[in-house]
């Protein structure tokens, strides 16, 4: 009877052990969490790869909490002048988005974009910065306490060829040159750039190459060419000068590499109009190089 109390008693100082034990864990584990060693409610953002020779393509998943900046993985351009990346956000709550680009002193701010809505996003982003610039996005969850699921996606292409590095190049409108020629006649521009997919680009003005009045109409044509270096649907849009601002007069496409000759015939407007051309490449993802040609008279017949 004595052995079996004295058993009793050894069984409920070891259990009392243990439960003190447990309490210890308990708390040791709800220090270190709070210092940021353990974080029960996070998730580790995760990064799926695919790499081709050519490009590589990164999602990423993870969760944007409350005021906590949240860095993306590193991307390039997808195509020369565009980053393509986008986010799905699995709870509603506005996040702010900025796009940052890597220097010698760091990381710099480029653009920001607002996600209000849980859903799909694309980031729509042109850049004239060097070709291989890094760039990243520094994402915080600005509204809501909750945390916001989210997966982000970059395609980045590794090398450029040749042609595509000298479109790029010549791509910024303060890189693009012109060279004017003028005589006692006439006066003549070359002008030399690249044009961007689904990007207007406008040429210099210019006025008719050839004009007659006949039965009180004022008939006419431009002067006006342009050399392609690369395949790829290109919409040429005649436009004049009103006093109200520009206006289409016809379209052309150019559909060809190589040199096109833009003739259209122009009928009801003044000798002296202005015109110039809106260029869109609506057929290539790749920069076209081009360079435009126009020629004006100083007098017409009249």
């Amino acid at each position: 009877m004595k052995f079996d109390l004295i058993k009793h008693r050894r069984k409920f100082t070891l259990k009392k052990k243990f439960i003190k034990l447990l309490l210890v864990l308990a708390v040791a584990i709800g220090s270190f969490a709070s210092i940021g060693f353990v974080t029960p409610d996070t998730v580790q953002a995760k990064d799926r790869t695919i790499k081709s020779k050519s490009s590589v393509s990164v999602f990423r998943e993870g969760k944007l909490y409350y005021k906590k900046a949240t860095y993306s993985n590193t991307f390039g351009y997808s195509w020369a002048g565009h980053p393509f990346t986008t986010i799905d956000t699995y709870r509603s709550g506005k996040v702010k988005a900025t796009l940052q680009y890597k220097t010698k002193k760091g990381w710099k701010n480029y653009k920001t974009f607002y996600v209000k809505k849980k859903g799909h996003t694309i980031f729509k982003v042109s850049s004239y910065l060097d070709l291989y610039t890094k760039f990243r996005y520094k994402f915080e969850n600005v509204d809501s306490k909750k945390p916001i699921p989210y997966k982000f996606y970059s395609h980045t292409t590794l090398k450029f060829s040749h042609s595509e590095a000298s479109a790029f190049a010549n791509s910024n409108p303060a890189k693009t040159t012109e060279q004017t020629r003028k005589t006692k006649y006439s006066v003549n521009v070359a002008r030399k750039g690249s044009l961007f997919y689904k990007k207007p680009t406008y040429t210099n003005t210019f006025g008719y190459s050839y004009a007659y009045k006949l039965n009180g109409v004022i008939s006419g044509f431009c002067g006006t060419s342009i050399d392609t270096d690369r395949s790829g649907k290109v919409k040429a849009t005649l436009q004049y000068k009103t006093k109200k601002g520009w206006k289409d007069y016809k379209t052309l496409y150019v559909t060809k590499k190589g040199f096109t000759y833009l003739k259209i015939d122009v009928r009801n407007l003044d000798y002296y109009t202005k015109f110039r051309y809106k260029f869109e490449n609506v057929g290539s993802k790749t920069a076209i190089p081009y360079r435009f040609y126009s020629n004006t008279p100083h007098q017409y017949i009249k």
